[in-house]
């Protein structure tokens, strides 16, 4: 087709350079247009009217082009051509300010600055040029001609066009009439345009193009994956300035030349953006930054953004038809990655931009996922596409088909966010395939930081968001035992609603957990775990753990691996990932019951509780370190009794404690498994085996327990034996082991079994390591706990490292035989006689008489003791002198009991007895809870806080201690500096406000008695002057209001609440003083802090009703009551409320203090 006979459709604006035929063609000269046959999102292009004038908006100076002016190329008229590829602006350098506009008058009417930048544009080097395709129908091809330089992207009519443009030696394109005789036409192909492709600034008469597009605008460039039979790529852009996006697809015959074209536009526009100081508009920056942190992702440091395109999925071949091309389309959007996510926004709006112009990405929704969710990352090495596969547990996965120029710094940015989250994970749960130099750029980078105590915090966060769940649901604590320090112990969930942990909740604790090297035992006692059991994940194995710490694999089918249940998986993950866990705690895990092997029917056995399924053939394969198992409370069936046993028979299994309380073993599976264990006879070291339902023959236990000579912690509690003479262990058993705890709490003891105990406790060379002895509930009376005592010593006065818990036995029976050998000094550093019956006062008496001039223990604990009735005087002088002499007890709990059953007291003679502590020289930690001290027994414990400077920590509460008596405990509090807790009386407190709304309502309830009585109001006596009329008698209530209550209760509550405050300030100032840190004496505002006047409760109504409540105003309005005579008497509680605030009413006038 003709240049005569053709009008170009880029004809609304004109290009820089004019041919010898545009001369001789009227500008305005019309005539029938032929229909633009490419689809564009941009604004429809139109002529161009001469003589029309646009605004112009003046530029900023760039360092480098200072008298450059580009044109405003879209946003303000409707009436010219809406063009990314014909932008004046592209024609900059990415150094040059790029918010400047210029419009145009006519075609020939272009400033010298503009001429040249075209000029400067024309004369940088050509890198590549080919005449390709930019349009095609079935009756229709378009032909142009398309030059990439360093810094812009252009097209032309044809090639003779391409080469008058650059003519210079520098860039050079050689003419296509010069050398006819050439038989190799370079950089030729063949390309389609797709539905957005740019437009192209174009003379008015020839159509040709001489301006392109910045290569800095380009965001991706990528191979079509449409499934028809050519070779093509597509090419998007972003214009930051109007936020419109646009692509472009090249298509070509010869793989070879799509190959050349797309790695060199790729390599010159990745150029382009690493030199670009400002890669986003900071208009798009600060947008992008909100929706980051409206989803509470937002940390600077830890924030990037990229500018990305979401692909369209390929159709298959069969569905492709002939139009189907052009119909594709790829939305232009950001991605931000932040401290969790990974955010896709679509594009802003700009300002300018009008509602009825949509642009192309505004369709799409803002989305987010976890960077712990991803389970693939592909990184092309040919184009720019990439893909992100996230998966929620138990979900499908979602595949983001995206392309960026940064798809090399996303990957590598992912790989650096998701390991700064786990830090020591040693295999990844997702694939992540990308080209060598990716990798070589996260070998460069630093490697993240090493594990920390916040470390798991970061993990469980990360997985938090990731699954959607809340971090604040989740409570742990971390505690140093003796052994296999520190623990990770999961506590149950806080809420009024919930008291388990969800799918997910539990699924982010265990996976934050993996790898984590920081503990040596981790507890989820009392934590169920049903929720996992038998739980299986059909859409995904990425967290599938295959091999260990080390690097090892694990011994066992990868595909039976993968369809365990979801439990199996994570307990065994957190098995081998961890190289210093030696201990896992699963007491009360789970609630299930096994089947019945005679209920199973077909192939529906009992699946098992999973925690065995999943440990035990890991230690039989040696794959863990491992070696404390607890599964108390957890019902065993005959599938984890398999599991059991095939790993106990073999001796490298190195099983080092089993902990089967409640587990419901019954003889034959107790024998069952004391049998498999016996190849452990050198590693076992503890056997937990208590409140099962078997019962023991002793001749037949002591055989198998007699097996594993390295015992050192056994616990028979609360089982059953056969009846006989002999003992449950004999003596020679006892004999050859090391024991360091014996727990027999609940389990009858004969008088054979307490001779072979106490044989064992003679022989104090073997049992000289034995800390934890408990007897209580094992029906021994006084004599026989004396002849433990006297087993257990070396000598009077020489006290053992022991403690003994004798509580709930019938030691009244020959208790004098017990209260010798306490009152000689033969009784272990630690004792516990709770529980107690006496039925005669004066064996209380004695055993506190023994107790006051005993050496030898330091911990004692007999509270719950059961007196007949109160304690005498001689009872309580003797608890007096037993505060006052003894010189060893440190830890001292004589705590009552009120519970429904039972209530025992030691009566209001403990509150004379208390003052014996003030010459106590040793005590540090005293318990008196349940006694009833009331107000006088504070007052006491007051007196003995100002004088004692040895007791540290103070638990007072559950007394009905009263405003006035706390009051008194923080007042004494200014002189001594060594208590460190003291407890804050909350219940107390209830108490307080219970009775203080009673008695505020009786108190309303008598003035509403009177109201028949009362006198006319101020107001209804000028009423009745005025009016004439004599007025009726007001028989409404003029007493106090729900609201006047209310706020009585808030003053009371106050009060509580500002002698906690002031507590706290001392127990703070005290902690400082005991950790040499410097700190002041006095508290802040001490001198009005200590109230020193009392306020009964009628100062309280009255100061309620000297505040703004309704009784108040009502009282203001209507006039007052005045009646002579009447008065209300109230009968004060067991002592005034101390009001601090009764002196100077100013100071409580602001809001209630927060309690510290």
């Amino acid at each position: 087709m003709s240049k005569d006979r053709r009008r170009s459709f880029f004809g609304a604006l004109t290009g820089l350079q004019t041919s010898k035929d545009d001369d001789l063609e009227p500008a305005n000269l019309l005539r029938k247009r032929r229909t633009a046959s490419l689809r564009t999102s941009l604004s429809t292009a139109t002529s161009y009217e001469d003589g029309r004038d646009d605004s112009t908006t003046p530029t900023s100076e760039s360092p480098t082009s200072p008298a450059v002016r580009l044109a405003q190329s879209r946003g303000n008229s409707s009436n010219r051509a809406s063009s990314v590829f014909g932008s004046f602006r592209g024609l900059r350098p990415p150094g040059e300010d790029h918010d400047a506009t210029l419009s145009l008058k006519s075609p020939r009417s272009l400033s010298m600055p503009v001429l040249s930048a075209v000029d400067d544009t024309r004369g940088r080097p050509v890198l590549l040029h080919g005449e390709v395709q930019t349009s095609s129908s079935m009756f229709r091809k378009k032909k142009e001609y398309l030059v990439l330089t360093e810094t812009h992207l252009i097209r032309f009519k044809s090639h003779q066009k391409a080469a008058e443009a650059f003519s210079s030696n520098s860039a050079r394109i050689p003419n296509p009439y010069a050398a006819r005789t050439s038989t190799y036409r370079h950089g030729q192909s063949t390309s389609t345009g797709s539905s957005h492709e740019f437009q192209s600034i174009a003379s008015d008469a020839s159509g040709e193009r001489d301006l392109g597009t910045p290569l800095r605008q380009i965001v991706a460039v990528y191979q079509l994956d449409d499934g028809r039979p050519h070779f093509a790529f597509e090419v998007s852009y972003l214009d930051d300035e109007t936020n419109h996006a646009s692509s472009m697809t090249l298509q070509f015959g010869d793989p070879d030349e799509m190959n050349a074209w797309l790695a060199n536009i790729r390599i010159v526009a990745n150029r382009c953006r690493l030199n670009d100081q400002n890669p986003l508009s900071a208009y798009n920056s600060h947008l992008a930054a909100r929706v980051v942190e409206a989803e509470r992702d937002y940390v600077p440091p830890h924030y990037s953004i990229y500018k990305v395109v979401q692909r369209p999925q390929a159709k298959s071949v069969s569905r492709v038809s002939a139009d189907d091309l052009p119909k594709i389309v790829a939305s232009v959007c950001f991605l931000a990655i932040g401290v969790h996510k990974v955010h896709l926004i679509p594009l802003f709006k700009p300002p300018s931009q009008r509602s009825s112009s949509p642009s192309l990405g505004s369709h799409n929704a803002q989305s987010s996922y976890g960077i712990l969710n991803i389970t693939e990352l592909h990184v092309s090495e040919a184009d720019d596409s990439f893909e992100l596969t996230f998966r929620m547990p138990l979900q499908r996965p979602k595949v983001l088909h995206l392309a960026a120029l940064a798809s090399h710094d996303i990957a590598v940015r992912l790989r650096h966010v998701e390991e700064s989250m786990r830090p020591e994970w040693e295999s990844r749960p997702y694939q992540f395939i990308v080209p060598d130099d990716v990798k070589y750029d996260i070998f460069r980078q630093s490697p993240p930081r090493p594990m920390d105590k916040d470390s798991l915090d970061r993990t469980l966060v990360g997985y938090c968001v990731a699954y959607d769940v809340k971090p604040e649901n989740i409570r742990y604590q971390v505690t140093y035992p003796a052994e296999d320090q520190p623990r990770f112990e999961l506590l149950r969930p806080v809420g009024p609603r919930r008291s388990q942990y969800t799918v997910l909740e539990l699924l982010a604790i265990m996976r934050s957990l993996r790898y984590n090297e920081g503990f040596g035992a981790i507890s989820f006692k009392d934590v169920h775990l049903d929720v996992l059991n038998g739980l299986c994940d059909e859409y995904g194995a990425e967290h599938v753990t295959t091999k260990t710490k080390r690097g090892t694999y694990v011994r066992m089918d990868v595909e039976d691996l993968g369809r365990s249940c979801l439990l199996v998986q994570e307990i065994r993950a957190l098995a081998v990932t961890s190289r210093k866990l030696r201990r896992m705690d699963f007491s009360s895990c789970l609630t299930r019951k096994p089947k019945d092997r005679f209920e199973s029917t077909g192939k529906s056995g009992d699946i098992g509780c999973g925690i065995v399924e999943a440990l035990f053939p890991l230690c039989k394969h040696q794959t863990t370190n491992v070696d404390w198992i607890a599964l108390n409370n957890i019902h065993l069936g005959d599938t984890d009794l398999d599991y059991l046993v095939a790993a106990a028979v073999e001796r490298d299994c190195h099983l080092r404690a089993l902990e089967l309380s409640g587990c419901g073993l019954t003889d034959r599976t107790l024998s069952l498994i004391l049998d498999s264990l016996r190849p452990q006879e050198n590693t076992l070291e503890a056997i937990d085996l208590s409140s099962n339902p078997f019962r023991l023959s002793p001749s037949m236990f002591d055989s198998q327990i007699g097996v594993f000579g390295y015992l050192t912690k056994l616990n028979l509690s609360h089982i059953a034996r056969a009846s006989g003479p002999e003992p449950l262990i004999s003596v020679e058993t006892f004999q050859a082991w090391r024991l360091q705890e014996l727990v027999l709490t609940g389990t009858s003891l004969n008088a054979a079994m307490v001779d072979a105990i106490a044989g064992y406790l003679v022989n104090y060379k073997q049992s000289k390591a034995l800390r934890e002895l408990r007897l209580d509930h094992c029906y021994l009376n006084g004599n026989d706990v004396a002849y433990l005592l006297h087993s257990m010593s070396e000598g009077p006065g020489k006290a053992r490292d022991l403690h003994l818990d004798v509580s709930e036995n019938s030691i009244e029976n020959n208790l004098e035989q017990l209260t010798n050998a306490i009152a000689n000094g033969l009784a272990p550093s630690s004792l516990t006689i709770r529980l107690l019956e006496f039925e005669k006062e004066s064996d209380f008496r004695n055993m506190v008489n023994a107790v006051a001039i005993n050496t030898t223990i330091r911990h004692l604990d007999i509270s719950r003791a059961s007196l007949p009735c109160d304690a005498s005087v001689e009872t309580c002088q003797a608890l007096e002198r037993m505060f006052a002499e003894n010189t060893s007890l440190e830890w001292l709990d004589i705590s009552g009991e009120d519970s429904r059953l039972e209530t025992t007291k030691l009566g209001v003679g403990i509150n004379k007895a208390l003052r014996g502590l003030q010459r106590n020289m040793t005590m540090r930690v005293l318990f008196i809870r349940y006694q009833k001290l009331g107000l006088q027994g504070a007052s006491t414990l007051a007196d003995v806080l100002k004088v004692n400077t040895t007791l540290e920590q103070l638990y007072c509460e559950n007394n009905e201690i009263t405003l006035g008596g706390f009051t008194d405990l923080v007042n004494s509090l200014h002189r001594n500096t060594t208590l460190l807790y003291l407890s804050t009386m909350q219940e107390s407190r209830q108490m307080a406000l219970k009775q203080t709304e009673d008695q505020v309502k009786q108190m309303r309830d008598d003035v509403s008695t009177h109201a028949h009585a009362r006198s006319a109001s101020v107001r209804s006596k000028i009423a009745s002057k005025v009016s004439g009329k004599i007025p009726k008698e007001r028989v409404q209530s003029m007493g106090l209001s729900d609201q006047d209550i209310k706020a009585a209760l808030g003053l009371v509550d106050e009060s509580w609440e500002r002698q906690e405050y002031r507590l706290q300030q001392y127990l703070q100032r005290n902690y400082n003083l005991a950790n040499g840190i410097p700190t002041a004496m006095e508290v802040d505002d001490e001198e009005f802090e200590r109230p020193d006047t009392a306020t009964s409760l009628s100062r309280i109504v009255e100061k309620v009703k000297l505040g703004s409540t309704p009784t108040g105003e009502k009282d203001m309005q209507l006039g007052s009551v005045s009646e002579e005579g009447y008065h209300i008497t109230v009968t004060p509680p067991e002592k005034d409320f101390e009001m601090s605030f009764s002196s100077n009413r100013a100071t409580w006038e602001p809001p209630r203090l927060s309690r510290r």
